[in-house]
């Protein structure tokens, strides 16, 4: 069997098990639909905790790099001040016409 065909396959069966999840979860009552929301909530908060606490690392990476990057490129020459007018040379513009165009009449049968 090709990896295709196994991946479709699997692909099949997450989508079957999604569904009878759904399934099942919608035939609760309403109450019911309420407390498992109400026992959620602390897996809810610590996946946006989660979140926030990558958000803030990314944040210090960057903090603590950038200034020592910018040292770095300065004592080496190897930074180049890049101004909007010089950073891209003049160079000729083309302009390629396209291709005459037809046009199609379609027709849409319920």
């Amino acid at each position: 069997m090709a990896i295709a065909e196994k991946f479709m396959i699997q692909i099949l069966q997450y989508y079957g098990r999604y569904r009878g999840f759904r399934d099942r979860f919608g035939g609760l009552p309403s109450w019911a639909r309420g407390v498992l929301f109400v026992v959620a909530i602390p897996g809810i908060m610590m996946l946006l905790l989660s979140l926030l606490a990558f958000a803030v690392s990314l944040l210090a990476l960057l903090i603590l790099t950038v200034p020592v990057y910018r040292l770095l490129a300065g004592l080496t020459g190897s930074a180049r001040d890049c101004s909007p007018d010089d950073s891209m040379p003049e160079q000729p513009v083309t302009v390629v016409q396209d291709a005459p165009r037809r046009h199609v009449e379609v027709k849409i049968i319920d």
